[in-house]
């Protein structure tokens, strides 16, 4: 990890560079000048200081206010991050403090529009409730996204910056394995919303309902430093043969943190849900090899917004893989400037994971979904990373 110069840019509203932040107020006694990260179908964030003195807002006027001012990070000529201010947490006789948040926070700010005609599953009579749900029971995955971003677009309309956004690669997923018809036949292909597999969803945030996609079909969405939408089966390459951080003495691994969390552990997990006609349902997922490993242990969850068998199986698959054993969880891994520079691998990517220090034994197969880099005033960057185990078929994803 080179000391490649980083940059700080305020931008306008339509993303023109108006100042550079040329000397940050320190963030820690250590020196601290920066933090920036990226997260996984979500919003990464970050966090600088100027000084109340510093030139930029004696000659710009207040260029910190949140919504109205965005920031740009450059990396040597490379943009590395872009973001929304969104808050001011501090501002006192020495320094304001500048947080920002990519332009994925903005979906959380949106609500997703609501039905405009009654759904066939609707058995109200003349109720008019379904106004106040969104449900897809007919088309696509990537039918209902591109619908979902249009009408976001459209909500936000020209006097916001995700009003300029464009939507890029719409991809529609397969079903999960486990999905079956009424019948009890299994469905494969490519996902299409029937009567065995629908959603319902009241006035939730577009981010919400993208992520519940991404949960039900194994998928990753983003918004690219160009604005532009996508929805992909995955995001990400499969590098764990040719990146591989590792702890030792040759290593390129720091320091890490490799938890074992036992106290969350489920491996008999019952979902609750109830059906557009009242129906309550009910599905179990085990997990056989946990059970015989570690002993029985049950929990129950009920989710609103699950309607069917299928979508309730999978939610409940999604969180069991987080919970069945206590080493499935999240791996944190800090590295040190052996290692390989940013850029070689990003959010999404599988890579290995190698720590041999005496009783802690672990090599595995990881997946980014988290990117966090600490600037210090002399250049230097401490990048932290945040992994999980992939999901079940990612082993070979390109």
């Amino acid at each position: 990890m080179a000391n490649t110069r980083t940059v700080i840019e305020i931008l306008n509203s339509s993303r023109q560079k108006i100042a550079e932040v040329k000397n940050p107020y320190p963030l820690t006694q250590k020196g601290m000048i920066l933090r920036y990260s990226h997260e996984l179908s979500d919003y990464g964030q970050c966090t600088f200081r100027v000084s109340t003195k510093d030139p930029i807002l004696s000659t710009q006027g207040d260029i910190l206010i949140p919504h109205q001012y965005h920031i740009r990070i450059k990396r040597g000529t490379t943009v590395v991050w872009q973001g929304a201010i969104v808050d001011n947490k501090t501002r006192n006789r020495n320094y304001v403090e500048v947080n920002g948040a990519e332009y994925e926070f903005y979906l959380d700010k949106k609500r997703i529009n609501q039905n405009t005609t009654a759904p066939t599953s609707w058995d109200g009579g003349t109720d008019t409730g379904w106004k106040n749900y969104r449900n897809f029971e007919t088309g696509t995955m990537s039918t209902a996204v591109t619908s979902i971003m249009n009408q976001t677009i459209a909500g936000y309309g020209a006097q916001h910056i995700l009003g300029g956004m464009t939507l890029g690669t719409i991809e529609n997923p397969d079903y999960p394995n486990y999905f079956l018809d009424s019948a009890d036949f299994k469905l494969s292909g490519a996902w299409s919303f029937t009567a065995d597999v629908a959603l319902q969803f009241d006035y939730h945030s577009v981010k919400y309902v993208l992520q519940a996609f991404g949960a039900y079909t194994n998928a990753d969405f983003e918004i690219t430093k160009d604005l532009v939408f996508n929805f992909k089966k995955f995001i990400g390459n499969n590098r764990q043969y040719d990146v591989i951080f590792q702890y030792g003495t040759f290593g390129n691994i720091v320091d890490y943190d490799v938890p074992r969390l036992g106290k969350r552990m489920t491996n008999d997990l019952m979902g609750i849900a109830v059906d557009d006609n009242g129906n309550v349902l009910h599905v179990s997922e085990r997990d056989s090899t946990s059970i015989n490993t570690y002993g029985l242990m049950e929990d129950s969850t009920a989710y609103t917004d699950v309607k069917n068998e299928n979508i309730l199986r999978a939610r409940l698959n999604e969180e069991l893989r987080f919970i069945k054993t206590p080493d499935d969880s999240v791996v944190n891994i800090v590295l040190n400037e052996k290692s390989y520079p940013l850029g070689q691998y990003g959010i999404g990517d599988i890579v290995t994971v190698k720590i041999k220090d005496h009783v802690i034994d672990f090599n595995q197969p990881r997946r980014i979904v988290g990117i966090t880099v600490n600037l210090h005033n002399t250049g230097r960057e401490m990048v932290t990373i945040q992994t999980n185990k992939p999901r079940e078929g990612q082993y070979g994803a390109a």
